[in-house]
């Protein structure tokens, strides 16, 4: 029993890459990827990548299953009522060509697989935003057998996680950041049309804002890559499964190197000479400036999750412009260099005022040592930093890389009987049988020598010869025959590798989707109100939805207090839709001291369900993305009196049960500190937080940033528009009005 404790401490997490098409799924396997995740054409959050079909799935599975990964596909998108039958028929489809495993975000979508795919396996979808024990023990009821847990889970919360569930636990550990809290980015939605939620998002994060307080301005919403390098070991110590890689929109290049420099830091037990030097290969192909290394692991005070000054590739620094000549239509530009520069390569020249400019490198001349020539219709001016942001030898290097399998083979043949070729790849043996006998050799006789060379051809397959041995006797067997022999020898293990590797297909049930009647409770409206003094304005017949900013046990009862002598005996509590821990303890101590007579609450994270069982009426809000019917079904099932749909419109338009949204909602929420943003705080000591912090993009549009403060403060980005145009039944009313 220890051993087997011992050996699963001991064993090597797997690594998860992106593939957004064919070549960085090849690039990712070759380079050592245990696993890859896919989105075929439709119902996946990279909805702007190349993608796959059901028509090429069977390739890419053999394919990676020959090499020894897994295929996960990527469902992580929300799905209408009028889509499920298509999700479900997609899904079919690919568990019978023999996918390892789906990535889910829709909770009604997961019902449904489960209930017609019983073996299925799935995995809750980052955009589930599972990131605390509670959270994820709902997750593993429904169904579940993995979790992505969001990226703003701490250390803490992964460890009890493990501790209390059986779920397997998969983390992001390389990649672009989403400033808001996964799943709860409404941004792109509510301004543009384009949902982040169905993979269409255009990242209006990663623009410009000025905030309306000091001097601080640039991409106040763009975060740093994420790189945990330094922190593998750590992840692995505590329990992580799978090390998730991001950038299924990544070239293959950057695919291939960060596969690559996490494979050498898990193979290498995890040393922080090879950690280092991967780092700085990883900076290479993408960054922008330093790299987060998981602030949100620790919750610690520092303020690096933001970087203002650029927003995409910074590349790395090699040298700066010594001269530049113009001439009618193009400029000569010598450039001062600590690394050679190649035709291929990409460039970037950055100005003091901070101008930038890129360019393609063709035609370069090397002129000393340390200087290089080329031609640009694009003008720097002298003294510019030059930063390579493509290193097209590398590149190329990465990109051509095949992995090849070692096999060992023996041949045996003598008169009058059948050859026989066999192959062995790890415990993996084949036979293959001649159908011809071997005649007795007249004059020359088959060598060992003469055997190798045509065993020894395996360029044309996966394989590659690593040993040979032979048992032939005055025997002589044509080229031709012998060719043909190891071809059938090499596709029938090829086949015998990838049958042994895949799980049997089992039953798949082929009914049509079934809904149920949705029975809420016969509950009137809602209004939500942030303070006490907002009371006289809700109607009698409708329900108070209490949001404070503080969850301070004094504020609520004083809340509590007001509500009762306006005729309101009965208020819901809306909690916030991130809690760690040492939010949930502080949550559950100001509800049980408050009790379940007079209070409910108002889920907006999967976590908040447990308070159902704990015996309090429990609305559904909207950030819990209720898009669906089946979705909705399994909210009652878990406790659920009510829900408000989605407040992406479009969406939840065909649903015609639940609540609508009114109000001025918030469409990002973080865990980093905009306060620290904008004035440079080192610590929380420092703060001297006041309201009306406002972020106005360049189209002069302007977003209020308020705290939400339990065991840990969070921000929240609220639009500046009201959406719905209905009085009631669910108001948000702001006395922060932007």
């Amino acid at each position: 029993m220890f051993d087997e404790f011992i050996d699963e401490q001991n064993k090597k997490p797997e690594l998860l890459a992106p593939a957004g098409d064919w070549e960085s799924l090849r690039v990712a396997v070759y380079n050592g990827a245990d696993a890859v995740y896919i989105g075929l054409s439709d119902f996946n959050a990279r909805a702007k990548a190349q993608n796959f079909t059901l028509e090429n799935l069977n390739e890419v599975v053999s394919f990676c299953h020959l090499y020894g990964a897994k295929v996960y596909i990527a469902m992580n998108t929300l799905i209408k009522d009028s889509e499920l039958e298509e999700a479900l028929e997609m899904a079919r489809q690919a568990y019978q060509k023999h996918v390892d495993a789906f990535i889910v975000q829709d909770l009604g979508l997961a019902k449904v697989l489960k209930e017609q795919i019983p073996d299925i396996e799935l995995h809750a979808s980052t955009q589930m935003g599972i990131h605390n024990l509670e959270g994820a023990i709902i997750a593993e009821s429904l169904g579940f057998k993995r979790v992505v847990l969001s990226r703003e889970t701490t250390l803490n919360d992964i460890t009890l996680i493990k501790a209390w569930t059986n779920l397997e636990l998969e983390y992001f550990v390389q990649g672009a950041l989403c400033v808001s809290f996964s799943g709860n980015c409404y941004f792109s939605a509510l301004k543009h049309g384009q949902s982040g939620n169905r993979g269409a998002c255009i990242q209006p994060c990663r623009l410009k804002y000025r905030a309306n307080r000091g001097q601080a301005q640039g991409y106040l919403l763009s975060p740093r890559d994420l790189c945990l390098l330094d922190r593998l070991k750590q992840l692995n110590d505590i329990g992580i499964d799978s090390f998730k890689i991001e950038g299924r929109m990544r070239r293959p290049g950057y695919v291939a190197q960060a596969v690559q420099s996490y494979r050498n830091a898990i193979d290498s037990n995890y040393n922080e000479d090879v950690c280092n030097f991967e780092r700085n290969n990883l900076k290479r192909v993408y960054n922008r400036g330093e790299y987060n290394e998981g602030i949100y692991l620790d919750r610690i005070t520092e303020e690096n999750i933001i970087n203002p000054e650029f927003q995409n590739h910074r590349g790395v620094s090699i040298g700066q412009v010594e001269k530049v000549k113009h001439f009618k239509v193009i400029y000569e530009i010598i450039i001062e260099a600590n690394t050679s520069i190649a035709n291929g390569d990409g460039l970037k020249f950055i100005g003091l005022n901070g101008s930038e400019i890129s360019i393609g490198v063709g035609g370069v001349e090397k002129v000393s040592d340390n200087e290089y020539r080329l031609y640009s219709k694009h003008s720097p001016h002298v003294g510019d930093a030059v930063y390579k942001t493509l290193d097209s030898v590398r590149e190329n290097a990465l990109t051509s890389y095949i992995k090849k399998l070692p096999v060992y083979a023996h041949f045996e043949a003598q008169p009058d009987v059948p050859a026989k070729l066999f192959l062995r790849y790890k415990d993996i043996q084949i036979v293959v049988e001649s159908m011809f006998v071997c005649d007795k050799a007249l004059n020359q006789a088959l060598t060992s020598e003469r055997l190798l060379q045509n065993i020894d051809r395996f360029n044309d397959t996966p394989f590659e010869l690593k040993g040979f041995t032979c048992d032939i006797k005055d025997v002589f067997i044509p080229s031709s025959r012998i060719n043909e022999l190891r071809r059938n020898a090499c596709e029938k293990l090829q086949n015998q590798i990838i049958q042994n590797f895949e799980k049997p297909v089992n039953k798949v049930v082929r009914d049509s989707i079934k809904t149920s009647k949705v029975q809420e409770a016969n509950t009137n409206n809602f209004m939500i109100v942030g303070d006490y003094r907002d009371l006289d304005a809700v109607p009698e017949d409708t329900c108070v939805i209490y949001a404070p900013l503080d969850y301070e046990f004094d504020k609520l009862n004083k809340f509590l207090q007001e509500a009762n002598e306006c005729g309101h005996e009965f208020v819901y509590l809306n909690l916030p839709n991130i809690a760690n821990s040492h939010d949930i303890q502080k949550l559950k101590s100001l509800l049980t001291e408050l009790g379940t007579q007079n209070v409910g609450v108002v889920a907006n994270n999967l976590y908040a369900m447990c308070f159902a069982k704990l015996g309090y009426k429990t609305i559904v809000g909207y950030q819990m993305n209720v898009v669906n019917t089946k979705t909705a079904e399994i909210l009652v099932l878990l406790g659920a009196e009510a829900f408000i749909k989605s407040i992406e419109s479009d969406l939840a338009l065909e649903l015609n049960i639940g609540h609508n949204y009114v109000g001025k909602p918030t469409i990002m929420t973080f865990c980093h500190c905009p306060y620290k943003t904008v004035y440079n705080y080192n610590s929380c000591k420092e703060c001297e937080y006041h309201e009306g912090l406002i972020y106005q993009s360049e189209d002069k549009q302007n977003y209020l940033i308020r705290r939400i403060r339990c065991a840990s403060c969070y921000f929240e980005l609220v639009y500046n528009k009201t959406i719905g145009n209905k009085i009631a039944p669910y108001v948000l009313d702001l006395r922060d009005d932007v």
